[in-house]
């Protein structure tokens, strides 16, 4: 096995990562706990586990539910991810930034959509401590020696277009719902689709199109970028399922299957690229 492109200890990286996992489990137990006996994502327990339509078709998680996701995926892949990084595995060193953004785009959607809680004090050092370990992490990994290893066997300009159609897609549905919104006559004082908007058009929207745009053109850091994007996003499409089929479960009611079918497909059109950087990374 190759040595991993690195071009500084990770030791600072590690070290926060952990920090994030631990915060996660603990918000994600926390809000089990308060979210079933203390209203604090709503009074409509149901709506809490699920996904509900908000303005102009926009699905809004049900935190409660994304707790539980949280927990059994985000935070094992978060360490899984770290983990393989520390043995050496170019997979994991891929990954580790991709589960770093899950955590953020997750949480700055709990810290602007939750109602205020105690949880508000942890959500904050989540956000923070996740894009800066990020930053640190994508800047200490030898971008160059990465596009080498994979330049082979990733076919960049497919993959490249994938993601930024799908950040066109996030931008068009989320901009187009909040401005005919805003023009529309009987405005909402405040949208419940709002906090979505925000992390979506602040966030998701441009880095998915930037790292695709970079990918398309064989950047150094659109190969870097790359696996852990499409792993968020098809993360992210595979946990509203989830959150779905756990409310049909537990309340005995219908599974929406058209929705999950749709975000089951967003889901794939995600994983099947992706296996292209596994494969390279384990192949090197």
């Amino acid at each position: 096995m190759s040595p991993l492109p690195i071009k500084r200890d990770l030791t600072l990286a590690y070290a926060a990562s952990l920090v994030v996992a631990a915060l996660m489990a603990v918000v994600s137990v926390a809000g089990l706990v308060l979210g079933s006996v203390g209203r604090l994502y709503g009074a409509d327990p149901e709506l809490a586990l699920g996904v509900t339509e908000a303005e102009a078709g926009l699905l809004l998680p049900g935190l409660l539910g994304q707790d539980i996701f949280n927990l059994v995926m985000g935070v094992p892949l978060l360490l899984g991810s770290m983990w393989l990084a520390r043995r050496g595995s170019l997979v994991g060193l891929l990954l580790w930034p991709g589960t770093l953004f899950y955590a953020l785009y997750w949480y700055i959607l709990y810290l602007v959509g939750a109602q205020f809680s105690v949880l508000f004090v942890l959500y904050i050092p989540l956000v923070t401590l996740s894009a800066f370990t990020i930053i640190g992490l994508v800047a200490s990994i030898d971008g160059e020696e990465v596009r080498r290893r994979l330049s082979g066997v990733v076919p960049a300009r497919t993959i490249g277009a994938i993601l930024v159609v799908l950040g066109l897609l996030t931008l068009g549905q989320d901009a187009s719902g909040a401005l005919l919104t805003a023009l529309a006559d009987d405005v909402p004082v405040d949208p419940a689709a709002r906090h979505v908007w925000i992390v979506d058009l602040a966030l998701q929207a441009p880095t998915v199109i930037v790292g695709g745009v970079l990918l398309w053109r064989r950047r150094p850091l659109g190969y870097v970028g790359g696996a852990g994007l499409l792993l968020q996003y098809g993360l992210s499409a595979v946990g509203f399922v989830a959150s779905m089929a756990l409310r049909a479960i537990l309340t005995a009611s219908s599974l929406d299957a058209a929705t999950s079918i749709v975000l089951l497909v967003f889901g794939i059109v995600c994983f099947v690229p992706l296996a292209f950087f596994v494969r390279g990374a384990t192949g090197d």
